[in-house]
């Protein structure tokens, strides 16, 4: 018995994707990239704003220090300039 040449010849393939479905995947690839790289320069804005923040802080805090080391040296404290009396 020999087979019908219609039956298991060729070399189509089943299920050939639309060029819409193609082109509906390309934009999705495309949006998903723009998300990646929207997403990373919201992360890189993010942790310029953190080093900004934390070196005003250090900035601030150093100059706090300074101010407080200059009132420190300029209080006489309690010698005896504070005990005796030297008016004339």
């Amino acid at each position: 018995m020999t087979m019908p040449a219609s039956i298991g010849s060729g070399t189509s393939q089943v299920f050939q994707p639309a060029p819409d479905a193609t082109r509906t995947e390309k934009a999705a690839a495309r949006m998903e990239a723009a998300k990646v790289r929207q997403s990373e320069a919201v992360a890189e804005t993010v942790k310029r704003q953190a080093d900004f923040s934390s070196s005003r802080a250090e900035l601030l805090s150093r100059q706090a220090e300074q101010m407080e080391n200059r009132v420190q040296s300029q209080n006489p404290g309690k010698g005896i300039g504070g005990q005796v009396d030297i008016t004339v």
